[in-house]
């Protein structure tokens, strides 16, 4: 990777990256007026299930019916099903009755890297030489270090790739997809910022949603 000389200034060295919208898909012929109730399967990948919490949420926030976690994950059990398999047509309407919704969410962490922090040691001059650039994250300065001349702690974001589908359980159908990657201090407000932009993405289609504001 590229080494830079950086000059260690108090503010801010890079701001976080410009706002940005999920990549969203709609199925022309889904019926979201038939959707009452839904369910949020815990995500496949690292962290899945604070990813399914955070969309759980946002949903909740605009006014969707959502199963309860702790009934979702013991009919799973009862049934011997997984989050990575029940959202097949040959099962989705099977999960569909036992839990009394129309639709289902699935989806999968692609990446989750936390925020990290480094100690940064310059020269006399306040010239750091030996600075490694973080491809993908911001970094942003969180002051000197008390007893430690010319030397700061830099920080990077955290990044987080989430990809989610809205399942139809009747037909098993994919009635809405989206993914999105996204910047935050920590993965929780991280993946919080990528649940509310879904979310936002449903609210003009589905009648189900409270409208964006």
């Amino acid at each position: 990777m590229k080494r830079v000389g950086l000059l260690l200034t108090p503010p801010v060295l890079c701001l976080l990256a410009a706002c940005v919208t999920p990549q969203v898909a709609v199925n022309p012929r889904a019926d979201f007026s038939a959707i009452k109730r839904v369910a949020v399967l815990p995500f496949s990948g690292g962290r899945g299930d604070l990813a399914a919490d955070m969309l759980t949420q946002s949903l909740i926030a605009h006014g969707a019916d959502v199963v309860e976690r702790q009934r979702l994950d013991s009919v799973l059990k009862e049934q011997s099903l997984s989050a990575s398999t029940s959202f097949d047509p040959s099962t989705a309407k099977q999960l569909g009755k036992l839990l009394g919704v129309d639709a289902i969410f699935v989806g999968t962490v692609g990446e989750s890297t936390p925020q990290t922090s480094y100690l940064v040691s310059g020269s006399d001059n306040s010239i750091v030489t030996n600075v490694t650039r973080i491809s993908g994250s911001s970094v942003h300065s969180e002051g000197s270090v008390l007893g430690m001349p010319n030397s700061q702690i830099l920080s990077t974001t955290a990044n987080v790739s989430l990809v989610s589908r809205m399942v139809d359980v009747q037909t098993g159908s994919i009635m809405w997809s989206a993914s999105m990657t996204y910047e935050g201090f920590d993965i929780p407000s991280a993946m919080a910022g990528i649940a509310e932009s879904f979310t936002r993405s449903l609210s003009p289609i589905w009648p189900g949603l409270y409208p964006s504001k």
